[in-house]
C-alpha cells in the first residue's frame, strides 16, 4: 500500500513538472514592488494559459497572475496580500512556480521601455467608424500621458494614466479626418496614426 501511495505522489509530481512552464527571458519588479513583470520573445510557445498561476519569489512572497496583463509576449504577476512586497530593482529568484528556480539580476528588463512600448502597444478600432472610444493596451501596467493630435500639430485630447495596463479615449468630439496617437512616459514616447470615420 505504501508502494502505491509513493507512486502516485512520484507520477502527480513528474507530471508537474513536465507540464510546468520554463523560466521567462527577463523579469523585473514594479509598483513599489508589488509586481513583478516577465517578458518572452516574440517566438515563445507558451501562452497564459500554460503559465502559472501563482510564483513564490525568495521563498518568501507569493505573486498571483494577472489574467488582464497577460500576453503572448508580456505576464504580470500582483502580490498576494498579507505578503512582504520586494525591493524595486532587487536581485530576485523565482522559487517556486516555473519548471526550475529563476533568477533574475537588478531587476531589469532585456529591452528598454521604447522597444518593449514599439512592441507591445495595441490600440483598436482603427480606423474608427461606429466605435466611440479608442481601447489601448500597453502590454503591461505603465505610467504616462496620451495626447491626439491633429493634422496641423494641434493637440485635441489629453489623459493621464498611473499604472495601468489598458485606457479607453472618448473620441466623439473629434471630427472625421487623420489624427496622431502619442503615447508617452518618462523615457520612452511612440507615436501611431489614426483614421476617424463616423
Amino acid at each position: 500500500m505504501k508502494q502505491i501511495y509513493f507512486l502516485c505522489i512520484l507520477t502527480a509530481f513528474s507530471f508537474n513538472k513536465i507540464n510546468a512552464d520554463p523560466c521567462p527571458e527577463a523579469g523585473t519588479t514594479s509598483a513599489g514592488g508589488t509586481q513583478i513583470i516577465f517578458t518572452y520573445p516574440s517566438s515563445t510557445t507558451s501562452s497564459c494559459y500554460n503559465r502559472p498561476t501563482s510564483i513564490v519569489i525568495n521563498g518568501t512572497s507569493t505573486f498571483i497572475l494577472d489574467q488582464f496583463s497577460c500576453s503572448t509576449t508580456v505576464s504580470v504577476y500582483n502580490l498576494n496580500p498579507g505578503d512582504s512586497a520586494i525591493t524595486t530593482g532587487q536581485d530576485f529568484t523565482v522559487t517556486s512556480g516555473f519548471d526550475t528556480s529563476c533568477s533574475y539580476t537588478s531587476g531589469s528588463l532585456p529591452v528598454d521601455e521604447y522597444t518593449f512600448l514599439n512592441k507591445n502597444l495595441k490600440f483598436y478600432p482603427n480606423p474608427v467608424t461606429i466605435d466611440r472610444t479608442i481601447k489601448l493596451s500597453f502590454g503591461m501596467p505603465i505610467k504616462g500621458n496620451v495626447g491626439i493630435f491633429n493634422i496641423t500639430g494641434k493637440q485635441v485630447y489629453h489623459d493621464v494614466f498611473d499604472n495601468e495596463h489598458k485606457k479607453e479615449i472618448n473620441v466623439e468630439n473629434l471630427t472625421n479626418g487623420i489624427y496622431m496617437l502619442k503615447v508617452s512616459t518618462e523615457n520612452a514616447s511612440i507615436t501611431r496614426k489614426v483614421v476617424i470615420m463616423k
